[in-house]
């Protein structure tokens, strides 16, 4: 019974760790994904979410990105820069 709890005790601890790495990386990835989209010309226009076909980011003022969401069946046009249902076949690498 003591060693079940040590192992427990353990596995709760390195999963805490995990979860810590993960969110740390998160974080930088999103400080890093606004760059190039905070001067007075592209604050707040949305763009292309790198990797979900139908999100889209948007930049505020300060720094930070914010994830919209198109609405169901539709996809984030990059060239028209809006959600459309045709905008699924220019997809491209995002899933």
């Amino acid at each position: 019974m003591f060693n079940t709890f040590v192992i427990m005790k353990w596995t709760l601890a390195f999963l805490a760790i995990a979860v810590l790495a993960a969110f740390t990386q998160a974080v930088v990835a999103a400080d890093d994904i606004c760059k190039g989209h905070t001067d007075a010309k592209t604050v707040g226009m949305p763009f292309a979410h790198p990797n979900i076909c139908n999100q889209f980011l948007t930049c505020g003022s300060d720094g930070k990105p914010y994830v919209g969401t198109c609405p169901a069946g539709t996809f984030y046009d990059i060239k028209l820069t809006t959600c459309t249902a045709a905008a699924k076949d220019s997809c491209g690498s995002r899933k």
